[in-house]
């Protein structure tokens, strides 16, 4: 996958769907989103550094191989789970089936495409848990935003 197919479909198009978030939540772009940015940061720099999962992308800057999808389409997604959680007070077990098992899907298919490849010692029933530990602690700290008064 080149750069520029990785900053379209990895970045450009979920922040295009955020939109309508700001819009409605704009609180949620200040607190979660600089938060869920850095789980997934620094989630996909120790598993790429060590050789957990390669990202298949042609640069050989390694921070490129993942940092459009972590501020794009991972922090896109904790800033949708944030809002339908706690400004739309959707069912919680829904989204915590939906939410980690729509991203581990999305990184089934970037593993049929080639574009992600899993080491040895890794499987999809780990990102799958490895999501839903990034979910609950964005659940965590939007339920502590509600406490302090920030959101809604």
């Amino acid at each position: 996958m080149t750069l520029l197919e990785m900053i379209v479909l990895g970045f450009l198009i979920p922040w295009i769907t955020a939109i309508y978030i700001y819009r409605c939540a704009p609180k949620i772009f200040f607190t979660i989103a600089p938060i869920a940015a850095l789980i997934a940061l620094t989630i996909n720099q120790l598993g790429i550094h060590a050789g957990v999962w390669i990202i298949h992308t042609k640069t050989e800057v390694y921070l490129l191989h993942s940092l459009f999808v972590d501020l794009g389409i991972i922090t896109v997604a904790a800033v949708w789970f944030s809002y339908l959680m706690i400004y739309q007070k959707r069912n919680a077990a829904l989204l915590y089936l939906c939410f980690p098992a729509g991203m581990t899907g999305v990184e089934y298919v970037t593993t049929l495409m080639k574009l992600l490849e899993y080491g040895d010692q890794w499987n999809f029933f780990y990102t799958l848990l490895l999501y839903l530990w990034g979910f609950i602690t964005i659940d965590w700290i939007s339920r502590k935003l509600v406490k302090l008064g920030i959101f809604p």
